[in-house]
């Protein structure tokens, strides 16, 4: 599944908007349910994330609770679990990239995507270098226990990681000032409309027009 970059965006836009301000009602599951069917095969992967986020999403339900009264909570605890599944949901094969082409097709500032772009570089390329420091201890049979050993090991590899993000960082500066770069970047802005596309366009709609007469 490969839906639009831009209408993803609009859509989780609406979406988060239109829930923030609105009790639960069993008709903002409906393009929840479509996603599901579409992203059936990453499932798990997608409940598993939402899993560790409930631990904060609790917290705060918790306050709330305390604050005020428990239907208050019950209904925050809820509509934040539908907007986070939702966008979950939206973006789930994407790999950060998409959402900085949907800006640019946007048309948002040239500077914003441009910082969004070497962000989401800089997040990818620190995620290939834990990954490789993984691999690395799992080879060397490395075991995680409460000893200083274990606490110098991931304070070195704490350490590199962050001295590697500051090089990265300086050596791009560097680049930026001898190429004169002006904060823009060009990328695709093909704007291809499948058919999910236009089916999640169809529920958010029956969605927005429940809402508004229900």
């Amino acid at each position: 599944m490969n839906l639009n970059p831009a209408i993803s965006l609009i859509l989780a836009f609406l979406y988060s908007l239109l829930l923030s301000f609105s009790n639960v009602e069993i008709y903002f599951l409906i393009p929840i349910v479509f996603l599901f069917i579409i992203n059936f095969n990453n499932l798990f992967k997608i409940l598993k994330k939402l899993f560790f986020l409930n631990i904060f999403i609790f917290v705060l339900s918790l306050f709330l609770y305390i604050e005020s009264n428990f239907y208050e909570a019950i209904n925050l605890f809820i509509r934040v679990n539908l907007i986070i599944l939702f966008n979950l949901l939206l973006f789930s094969n994407s790999n950060g990239f998409d959402i900085v082409r949907g800006c640019y097709i946007l048309k948002f500032p040239n500077k914003f995507v441009s910082t969004l772009y070497f962000t989401v570089k800089m997040i990818f390329e620190l995620s290939l270098d834990i990954q490789n420091i993984k691999n690395s201890l799992i080879t060397r049979n490395f075991k995680a226990k409460t000893n200083m050993f274990t606490y110098k090991t991931f304070g070195n590899i704490f350490g590199l990681l962050f001295v590697k993000s500051i090089s990265r960082a300086m050596n791009l500066k560097s680049t930026f000032e001898l190429r004169h770069f002006q904060g823009d970047i060009f990328l695709s802005d093909d704007f291809i409309v499948c058919k999910y596309d236009i089916i999640l366009i169809f529920f958010i709609s029956i969605t927005l027009i429940l809402k508004a007469f229900i």
